[in-house]
C-alpha cells in the first residue's frame, strides 16, 4: 500500500541528532503557566531525572503515569512524582 502523506519526514538536523536531554518533566496542562515552579523541580533532579506530576482525582491516569514511571525506572531514570497539590 502506498503512503499518501503529502509530505516527507527527512533527517532532522545535526544539532537536533546530538542533543542530549537532562531532564523530563510531565505536568498536566492545567500547570503549564507555573512552568518555573516545576521546571526548577526537575532541574534540581540528577542527570536522567524525571519528574510526573498527578492528579489524585483521575484514577485512569494515575494507572497510566505509574506505568510510565515504571518504564523510566526500568530504563535507568530517576524518577520523582509529585501530586498536583505541592506545585
Amino acid at each position: 500500500m502506498r503512503n499518501l502523506h503529502p509530505y516527507r519526514i527527512g533527517r532532522p538536523p545535526k544539532a537536533l541528532r546530538k542533543a542530549r536531554l537532562d531532564n523530563i518533566a510531565l505536568v498536566p496542562a492545567s500547570l503549564l503557566f507555573q512552568k518555573g515552579k516545576y521546571q526548577t523541580i526537575a532541574n534540581n533532579l540528577p542527570g536522567r531525572g524525571v519528574l510526573i506530576c498527578r492528579i489524585e482525582k483521575k484514577e485512569r491516569i494515575s494507572h497510566i503515569l505509574d506505568s510510565v514511571a515504571a518504564f523510566f525506572r526500568l530504563k535507568g531514570h530517576f524518577v520523582k512524582t509529585l501530586p498536583y497539590s505541592l506545585i
